[in-house]
């Protein structure tokens, strides 16, 4: 099997999905950023992975001759895009009659915590529209469906998933990232350039995480669709 893994990022996956392809299966990673190709291409080396590549790509236009792929992989990507559609029709495009498809996407509108805390609450709000404020959607999963049927796949096979967070290491793991990411990284950034949250907003945010994890009876949970 030839699998392209599309929006590959660092490529923690790929690397899995290549182990998992041994012996005689190949997997290819592509991304638009030449900087988390580095990085894969670093963590191949590092892992020692023969059968696989990465390359520096647009989705939208990969550049690789039709029917060159037996499967394709997308991973909580289609939500970043514009147009996901026509990364979608770019996906089968490049896959071999009979070929897979397959993607999964979050909902972010899905999320229900415990307790409820107003610093919580205006998260997921900078999340949404910071999400919009890129051109993409923090919801993707509902409308992956839609996507698919309008990039004219069929034998669709829709399936849920849901992530839940409970007990202490899975709250502690869930909160601090985003209390760590609220601050530090291109969400945060990105909301500060837009005017969407002051520092002060995003330090709130962050001690609310944090705050979170240790509160009696913390929940969280959301839905992916595959």
């Amino acid at each position: 099997m030839h699998l392209l893994d599309f929006g590959c990022g660092p490529g923690t996956i790929t690397l899995d999905l290549a182990e998992h392809l041994l012996p005689d299966g190949s997997v290819v990673g592509i991304d638009n950023s030449r900087v988390v190709i580095d990085q894969a291409r670093v963590g191949a080396n590092e892992k020692g992975t023969q059968n696989v590549r990465f390359e520096v790509k647009s989705i939208y236009d990969t550049g690789y001759e039709p029917e060159t792929f037996d499967a394709v992989y997308a991973h909580q990507v289609l939500q970043h895009l514009y147009e996901p559609v026509k990364a979608l029709s770019e996906a089968k495009r490049v896959l071999k009659s009979g070929g897979i498809c397959a993607a999964r996407e979050v909902d972010w509108g899905t999320a229900v915590l415990w307790p409820p805390d107003e610093r919580l609450s205006a998260f997921l709000d900078v999340y949404s529209r910071v999400a919009a404020r890129n051109g993409g959607d923090d919801c993707a999963g509902r409308r992956l469906k839609e996507w698919f049927i309008k990039a004219e796949f069929s034998d669709l096979d829709v399936t849920t998933s849901t992530w839940a967070f409970s007990d202490q290491n899975g709250l502690k793991w869930w909160g601090e990232q985003w209390a760590e990411r609220i601050l530090h990284s291109e969400l945060g950034r990105r909301a500060l350039d837009y005017g969407i949250a002051t520092d002060n907003d995003l330090e709130e945010i962050s001690r609310g995480w944090l705050e979170w994890v240790d509160k009696r009876g913390a929940f969280f949970t959301f839905i992916h669709v595959e």
